[in-house]
């Protein structure tokens, strides 16, 4: 901030006039000042002279102030060089939301999350399936005697635009993810251990794949590497190839296999070492809850995706597991993971399987984040830091009670605020406040 000060400084007039009386062999006496006039002037003259010192020191503290922002933004660019990970989209280009323009009920609790974790979201219109005219459907979709579920049509044509407006767009890479998503508070640390774990495996074994890539821009950072198509962080369920290598790292967001909420199998211990999280070349994933895919892998996709006969996850999962054309990225656990939802699919169609039924539409933790951003922003807790958040399960105790106790305690307090906020209107309105 600058400051910008003006001195008025009052000097005596000068008289320019000069007067000359020729008077032969005369001289005047110089005139002495008296006591009382020679300190007026020097307070006069010392008042200008500290004024320029305070001018003077200040201009300086300026220059000195400006330097130190300098010096400080040039370390915190430094710092986003190294790790851009840890920017506003995870190190990815852009984060892309699907979610349909009526759905505000996910909307809202998605973006309050994102905010909570200091993330950009752009959130893109997802469409229904009878939004989609027949001459769109990709070919051979609802043939072979299969008939696809309520929404499996609208939910892979959304995918797909999504993966057109990376290729039209040129856009590196994108983070894509579906409305009902969760994560946890520290995701950021969690991505700069899985940007080191994509490209140590991404490099081997198989040869880094080679599509045409003209017109991509190279000036974008590619903290997690450029030799992979998809790096598929959140999914219901997902496997290893058994001759891939598998990259551990430490990770105190990674929740035990206790807390893993999963179709299918699980890694082993010597697989997953306890308190990692792991990166591995993918074979089999389901759900399309979020996963990262890079330009190069968009276009290879939306190629093969022009035939389908299959839901997304599915098709996604076999290409991955038997075309060695395409460099497929897997995370175990999830980072991130779908919250509990009565629509997650159609329930008349029975709906998926979390274990219980869901009675009631609110704001829960997803399955497998110990620390949910979505209740964390919901209950105001998310700028209390650790100390503060709402832990679904202690490091200690592998129960949920605490964290069941945690959001009682959390949800008290935000109805006890919002009574007080409507007893403050009431007040100052003077008259009754609806509900």
């Amino acid at each position: 901030m600058s400051h910008y000060f003006s001195s008025i400084l009052a000097l005596p007039p000068l008289n320019l006039k000069s007067h000359r009386q020729h008077r032969p062999n005369m001289r005047l006496p110089n005139p002495t000042p008296s006591y009382e006039t020679s300190n007026k002037l020097r307070v006069k003259y010392g008042r200008v002279f500290v004024g320029l010192a305070i001018v003077i020191f200040l201009l300086s503290w300026r220059d000195m102030i400006s330097n130190s922002f300098t010096h400080l933004t040039s370390r915190i660019s430094s710092i986003e060089e190294e790790d851009p990970i840890l920017n506003s989209t995870l190190g990815f280009q852009n984060i892309f939301v699907l979610s349909l323009p009526d759905r505000v009920d996910r909307r809202e609790p998605l973006i309050a999350g994102a905010n909570a974790t200091n993330m950009t979201l752009t959130v893109l219109d997802a469409v229904r399936d009878r939004q989609i005219p027949e001459s769109e459907w990709p070919e051979s979709w609802a043939t072979n005697g299969w008939t696809p579920k309520e929404g499996e049509l609208g939910c892979l044509m959304s995918h797909v635009k999504t993966w057109r407006k990376i290729i039209d767009e040129n856009i590196t890479s994108a983070l894509i993810m579906e409305s009902d998503a969760d994560w946890d508070m520290r995701i950021k640390q969690t991505m700069v251990g899985i940007g080191e774990g994509t490209k140590a495996i991404a490099d081997w074994p198989f040869d880094p794949p080679s599509p045409s890539t003209e017109g991509i821009s190279k000036s974008e950072p590619r903290p997690y590497g450029d030799k992979w198509d998809i790096l598929w962080i959140g999914h219901c369920g997902s496997s290893a190839k058994g001759d891939g290598r598998i990259f551990a790292f430490n990770d105190s967001a990674a929740p035990d296999e206790g807390h893993v909420w999963v179709v299918g199998e699980r890694p082993t211990q010597e697989q997953r070492p306890p308190g990692t999280r792991v990166v591995y070349q993918l074979d089999t994933s389901v759900c399309t809850t979020s996963y990262a895919i890079s330009n190069q892998g968009a276009r290879k996709f939306e190629k093969i995706f022009r035939e389908a006969n299959a839901p997304i996850d599915l098709k996604m999962c076999d290409i991955c597991a038997n075309d060695h054309k395409f460099a497929c990225i897997g995370v175990w656990p999830q980072v991130i993971s779908m919250t509990e939802s009565k629509t997650n699919m159609n329930p008349t169609e029975g709906g998926f399987a979390f274990g219980h039924d869901i009675e009631e539409e609110k704001i829960v933790a997803a399955n497998s984040v110990q620390v949910s951003a979505r209740v964390n922003a919901h209950l105001g807790t998310a700028d209390k830091g650790p100390d503060g958040w709402i832990w679904e399960w202690s490091d200690e105790d592998s129960s949920q009670e605490r964290g069941e106790e945690d959001r009682e305690a959390a949800e008290v307090d935000l109805q006890s605020i919002d009574s007080e906020l409507k007893d403050e209107v009431q007040q100052e309105e003077g008259g009754p406040v609806d509900g």
